[in-house]
């Protein structure tokens, strides 16, 4: 598995170092750290013109300062991290957005790590958000890392969002198919959403129209936690510490189920697939995933199948 974490030496990205060094890796991963240094054009420096050397200057500068984010985050990551696991780490120049993405796309990166400034909505509009723009436009799994809410032990609580679609089952398999810590447990949510009333003429309807409606809702919410389980359960045999499996179905929007379940439960990591809509279709139909990783009080991990396969980032 190759995993890139993204770090500027800020609190957000030290905690993306943190999490990362303490998590168990598959057997052969590879963790590469990069930095980007973002080199100034002359419009960032205002309307006079300034000295050459000033811009060498800069530029040597914001080198220095992403070569001693990479060197702060792999020794911390060393002095943490299982010495077996393969790190290393680098810092290249560019727009931090583009270089991201680019790097991780040569580089055939499974899982982005990458931390949030926590902006608020005005900030994020007129100042962007790099881990806005990764999550939505990587190709591979993307985790927007937040501080967990309680550390009582090794164990995570991980709750994975499922409705049976393709991308969910790239979810619950990218549970199933990494190592956790003891301890570890697994919480399956899905969200049963009741029918509106499909005419104005509501006397038309049966007295026992919602009841048949929820229920109908509910053996297919049952069916898909099961399958999810059933996955899960597989996953175990092979674990010398087997991850313990609960299952919930709730009724409501699936960003409004999720975030009450992380909240409610505590949850370390919220697991999501990512139905793929292109940028113009996430702008008029919105996206779950996108939204509970903004909105989410624990880390978001959104899981894609990679391009031309049904298999998630392994």
């Amino acid at each position: 598995m190759k995993v890139l974490l993204a770090v500027d030496g800020s609190k957000s990205s030290q905690e993306v170092v943190e999490q990362a060094a303490r998590l168990p890796w598959p057997e052969g991963s590879e963790i590469e750290i990069l930095s980007v240094a973002e080199v100034p054009s002359p419009a960032m420096a205002g309307p006079l013109p300034m000295p050459g050397a000033y811009y060498v200057e800069w530029e040597k500068a914001l080198e220095d300062q992403a070569t001693a984010a990479v060197e702060q985050a792999l020794g911390r990551f060393r002095a943490i991290a299982d010495p077996a696991i393969v790190v290393r780490g680098r810092y290249v120049k560019g727009n931090t957005k583009e270089a991201l993405l680019d790097e991780a796309e040569k580089w055939g990166a499974d899982l982005i790590m990458i931390g949030t400034h926590g902006y608020n909505p005005f900030e994020r509009m007129w100042l962007g958000s790099v881990s806005r723009a990764i999550t939505s436009h990587a190709s591979c799994s993307v985790e927007v890392v937040r501080p967990r809410q309680e550390q009582t032990g090794p164990g995570l609580r991980l709750l994975v969002g499922v409705d049976g679609s393709a991308c969910s089952k790239a979810a619950v398999r990218e549970v199933a198919e990494r190592p956790w810590p003891e301890g570890t447990e697994v919480r399956l949510v899905t969200a049963i959403h009741l029918p509106t009333t499909p005419t104005i003429d509501t006397w038309v309807l049966p007295d026992d129209y919602y009841q048949q409606a929820e229920q109908a809702g509910r053996e297919q919410a049952e069916q898909v936690l099961g399958e999810a389980e059933q996955t899960l359960e597989a996953s175990n045999q092979t674990r010398t510490s087997p991850i313990a499996i609960s299952r919930e179905a709730m009724i409501g929007h699936a960003e409004e189920v999720i975030l009450t379940a992380a909240r409610d439960w505590k949850a370390d990591l919220i697991l999501l697939g990512s139905h793929g809509y292109h940028a113009w279709e996430r702008f008029l139909l919105g996206s779950v995933s996108q939204a509970i990783a903004w909105h989410a009080p624990a880390s978001v991990q959104i899981v894609r199948i990679k391009e031309g396969g049904l298999e998630p980032a392994k």
